[in-house]
């Protein structure tokens, strides 16, 4: 996967449920904020409305020591008063400094505390609590801590409950006088009742209940984006045909298995599993049934798969697997319990599968590059890999798994390297005719010839057509490669036709892919009549596999062509399972014996006696017999006592340039 479609990925989960979740906590730290502001508020207010019942006491004492005080000192007047006062109250007199003079009680202010920056109250010298500021009196601690008391177990039926103090310090406040010299302090103890504290928790849960609606409709949506998004992503990981996990979750959770620094295990093997002949299976059943298949075999997959593994389907019949081993041996043969499984797995119907193997050597890559692991696991490469191993089976009859090695990694670099330059060499001229003479056994003349191509590249030099022709047959390059060789024989025998040069015929091959159009024989004539060849000069080659397509469509073609005066030949007959009815039925003008009638033990025995009965044949239906790849003299006798027309091979000649074949027809034509 491309690390844009990662990236879209991160992008689609942070768009989805980032937003919700900081709206969730933004919203949440308001709230916070809010609640500790409101119970501040109510907090100071109780405080306000204790200090303000303080401020009224000691001014009602003030009216009274005020309203007498010049009958008698202010000493003796405020004596009098203490059989008046409460058993906590006390009165105390100081001169202009401040200095004690009079102490009903015996007790006196704290003056040289800090005095609260609102309230003027100073806290009493016998005050548990000496020292604490007013500001820190309702501190939300020490509230916490007295309602967890106000509630631990109490009777809350009883009638006096909500005025039990709970909280009760003495401070000092200023009696208000105007008293020349003199300064008058009351004392009287501050007093919280659980009722005020009751009535701050009340009132605030009034408040906080209407906020927690918004909290928790955030935090439904908050629970809906999450929910949401991983159904997007199940969806988004999903297969559309099995159910199960597609592609993009393969290579993701593979990388990520893989990337596991504490996994266990050095190796793992990457699979491509293939079911062979799905189209046949749905052409038979149908795409439903197919599509069941593909489930079943999902199911089934995903009860062999382990914890640290992970498997998802690719495309059509093809899963990919990430398998952990400890070798590629065991790894093999639970493969191979694996396939004989599957062959199974619909009742009454045969199945058969392949897979192609890639092994990751994990410590090694960890060794050559451990920084950068993640960058080297390429899942999809390696899935290749195995795929490219898997394709390669269908060469050696009985064998159902393959693993990956250096030569098939060669041939599909040089594939892709023949695939990236073959335009190229074409427009530069770098495919170049080679001629192979063909010689009568009897009179050893040159009676003949056929055109092979050769790649002379600037950069690989010669190249055999083994090791392109094949490529080209498989994507289709074959075709234009046949027309740039038709097209060289033409200008070739217009050349010598120009020079006087005796006229010898010229075999070119036609490709099979050419006979799935319907104007093949017009096409041909016009690539040869640009150059004015004689059609009577070229004779056109169609290898044995040409004759097992659609038959209609060939004689008609092959018909077309006789008509315009070519020559026609099968090649290569024999070379597979020859069809006799196929020389009945087309126009052929010569058969071309297979080179491997000519090889092997059975040569001088059994082969001799196809070969003779193969020339006979010929000879009856009116054909001329070539036989390739003679390379001894007792083949040349052999076939020239058997009547056969002519023979190319090594023993008469190799492919050779056309200036030197030139010279070879004018001494041996």
């Amino acid at each position: 996967m491309k690390r844009q479609k990662k990236q879209d990925i991160k992008r689609f989960y942070k768009k989805s449920i980032i937003p919700a979740i900081l709206l969730f906590l933004m919203f949440l730290v308001i709230c916070v904020y809010f609640v500790f502001a409101l119970l501040f508020f109510f907090e100071q207010y109780i405080i306000d409305q204790k200090v303000t019942a303080i401020y009224d006491e000691a001014e009602y004492w003030g009216n009274i020591i005020t309203a007498d005080v010049k009958e008698g000192d202010i000493l003796s007047r405020v004596n009098s008063l203490e059989k008046y006062l409460g058993e906590e109250n006390d009165i105390c007199i100081t001169d202009e400094s401040n200095n004690i003079l009079k102490s009903l009680k015996g007790t006196v202010p704290n003056f040289d505390s800090l005095r609260d920056t609102h309230y003027m109250l100073y806290p009493d010298v016998n005050n548990k609590n000496e020292g604490e500021i007013l500001n820190e009196y309702l501190s939300f601690r020490r509230m916490w801590s007295q309602l967890k008391e106000v509630l631990a177990g109490e009777d809350v039926n009883d009638k006096d409950w909500l005025s039990q103090t709970i909280i009760s310090d003495f401070y000092w406040v200023e009696i208000p006088v105007e008293l020349d010299g003199y300064h008058l302090y009351y004392k009287t103890p501050l007093i919280l009742v659980k009722r005020d504290i009751l009535f701050i928790l009340s009132v605030s849960a009034e408040v906080m209940i209407p906020l927690m609606v918004p909290v928790i409709l955030l935090m439904i949506n908050v629970v809906s984006s999450v929910r949401m998004q991983r159904r997007m992503i199940k969806l988004l990981y999903m297969d559309s045909v099995t159910g199960g996990k597609n592609w993009l979750y393969f290579i993701q959770q593979g990388k990520r298995i893989l990337a596991k620094r504490r996994i266990t295990g050095n190796f793992y093997e990457v699979v491509n599993l293939h079911m062979n002949r799905y189209q046949e299976y749905c052409l038979c059943y149908g795409n439903e049934a197919g599509e069941v298949l593909l489930t079943d075999i999902d199911t089934f997959l995903q009860k062999q798969i382990g914890k640290q593994e992970v498997f998802a389907r690719f495309s059509k019949a093809d899963f990919g697997l990430l398998l952990q081993a400890d070798s590629v041996e065991q790894c093999e043969k639970r493969l191979e319990k694996l396939l004989t499984d599957l062959t199974a797995i619909q009742e009454g119907r045969t199945i058969a599968f392949q897979a192609g193997l890639y092994q990751i050597d994990l410590k090694a890559l960890k060794k050559e590059n451990k920084k950068h692991l993640k960058m080297q696991l390429d899942i999809e490469r390696f899935f290749h890999y195995a795929n490219a191993a898997r394709l390669t089976i269908h060469e050696k009859e009985g064998q159902f798994i393959k693993l990956f090695d250096e030569q098939i990694l060669q041939e599909q670099m040089w594939k892709h390297k023949v695939e990236d330059t073959m335009e190229a060499a074409l427009h530069n001229h770098e495919f170049q005719m080679y001629l192979q003479p063909k010689y009568n056994p009897v009179s050893n003349k040159l009676v003949g010839a056929e055109a092979l191509v050769r790649w002379i590249s600037p950069t690989e030099g010669m190249i055999p057509p083994g090791r392109f022709i094949p490529i080209f047959e498989e994507n289709g390059f074959i075709t234009r490669l046949d027309d740039y060789m038709i097209a060289a024989v033409a200008k070739f025998q217009a050349e010598r036709k120009k020079q006087g040069k005796k006229p010898i015929i010229i075999s070119v091959n036609v490709s099979r892919a050419n006979f799935t159009k319907d104007n093949l024989s017009s096409h041909i004539c016009q690539l040869i009549d640009k150059y004015g060849a004689e059609h009577s000069g070229i004779e056109l080659e169609v290898t044995e596999s040409a004759f097992f397509g659609d038959k209609r469509i060939l004689q008609k073609i092959l018909s077309e062509l006789k008509g315009y005066g070519f020559r026609l030949s099968m090649d290569d007959f024999g070379a597979g399972y020859s069809s006799l009815n196929s020389l009945k039925e087309l126009p052929v003008d010569v058969l071309k014996l297979d080179m491997e009638f000519f090889r092997g033990k059975d040569t001088e025995k059994r082969g001799e006696i196809v070969v003779k009965e193969a020339i006979r044949l010929a000879k009856n239906l009116d054909m001329e017999v070539v036989a390739e790849g003679i390379e001894k003299k007792e083949q040349v006798e052999f076939l020239a006592a058997n009547e056969c027309d002519m023979i190319q091979g090594y023993y008469f000649a190799k492919p050779m340039p056309v200036e030197e074949f030139d010279e070879r027809a004018e001494r041996d034509a």
